[in-house]
């Protein structure tokens, strides 16, 4: 139970440190609002012909350039499907005058995924199928649709699930000297997505800095500052510790 608090603690720092450090250049928030999404157009959309997936091509003769031409100088109708960027579906969706909605999730999000999460969420390789896949949910969550609740308890059930391999293997790597053993544990952090190698790498430095104090090393036990996270988590901790005290 307590696991999972300071898992949830963690995470909302996490998300609060990513809204708060997040601008226009900021290289993991280029990285996950250019994951394209399909949607579907609510209204004609002139000269925009050229975004449509089926005008794209690598080797065009004269004939086919006349008739790209002509394609992307068309209109593009209602109900037609493309796939955008993140950046750009945000726009179009949650403007006064919703120009598109999103008939499906991106797969990783899908009902099927979610079901795979649900029944052991620490087997699926983030780092290949979606190495932002919190930050880049959490962007998902600011657009309207059906699907919305349940794509965030999957973020939340996710994180809770994955949090003690997380630190499992943050000890580990710091305390055990078996070689094969590290091998093992790194091809399981292979899979971690970029908060949570952000996470491990800042239980490692929990776990190194507790184990000088217990080999009197060190007097006072420092937070380990990386990317700002400790500093938010410790503020939270002491406004929680002083309102305990207040009462």
């Amino acid at each position: 139970m307590i696991l999972l608090i300071v898992a949830t603690i963690l995470l909302l720092v996490t998300m609060n440190q990513m809204k708060m450090y997040e601008d226009y250049f900021s290289i993991d928030d280029i990285l996950s609002t250019q994951e394209r999404i399909r949607c579907q157009l609510l209204v004609d959309i002139p000269k925009l012909g050229f975004l449509e997936s089926s005008s794209s091509s690598t080797a065009l003769d004269d004939e086919k350039k006349d008739q790209k031409h002509e394609q992307n100088l068309s209109s593009l109708t209602a109900n037609t499907k493309l796939e955008l960027p993140y950046w750009m579906i945000y726009s179009i969706c949650n403007c006064k005058t919703r120009f598109a909605t999103l008939p499906e999730l991106p797969l990783i999000y899908s009902r099927i995924q979610r079901q795979i999460f649900a029944a052991d969420a620490t087997v699926v390789d983030l780092a290949k199928q979606a190495p932002h896949f919190y930050r880049q949910g959490r962007h998902l969550l600011e657009l309207n649709f059906d699907e919305k609740r349940q794509v965030a308890i999957t973020l939340l059930q996710t994180y809770q699930q994955r949090f003690r391999s997380i630190m499992d293997a943050a000890f580990h790597l710091v305390i055990s000297n078996d070689h094969h053993h590290h091998e093992s544990m790194k091809q399981q952090t292979g899979k971690f997505e970029r908060q949570e190698k952000i996470l491990l790498l800042l239980g490692q430095a929990a776990f190194r800095d507790y184990d000088r104090l217990v080999n009197n090393e060190t007097k006072q036990m420092l937070p380990p500052k990386i990317q700002g996270m400790t500093n938010d988590l410790t503020n939270v901790l002491n406004d929680a510790m002083n309102r305990k005290r207040k009462k």
